[in-house]
């Protein structure tokens, strides 16, 4: 291709799986660099997924959110749009579980 990665590699064209908030967009060309091996997109694929994503009402829900303390528990807050977008309330149930190290997911169960 002829294209630097910004740590100077160089990009190969290739495919890779592409999952964004949840939904499956397959098996997509991307490039990879053959130094640091990050796949970078293209503006219409990246378009693509950004408009599905509005579409589902999803886009710009991810927040920074701090924990705080309550007795002997720490609390989650959860802000009110992904607590309206989830359709869940004050008495719902969900199901939490550590995915890795770094990430928490949280499933709904009603």
């Amino acid at each position: 291709m002829g294209y630097k990665c910004k740590c100077g590699g160089e990009l190969r064209k290739s495919h890779t799986e592409v999952e964004f908030y949840g939904i499956d967009f397959g098996v997509r060309e991307c490039e990879v660099c053959s130094s640091c091996g990050t796949e970078y997109l293209s503006e219409d694929i990246i378009e693509e997924m950004e408009e599905e994503i509005k579409n589902r009402g999803i886009f710009a829900l991810e927040r920074a959110v701090k924990i705080t303390k309550s007795g002997n528990s720490l609390v989650l807050r959860l802000p009110p749009e992904i607590v309206k977008f989830l359709e869940i309330h004050h008495k719902s149930t969900v199901r939490l579980f550590p995915a890795d190290k770094h990430r928490l997911e949280v499933e709904v169960l009603g």
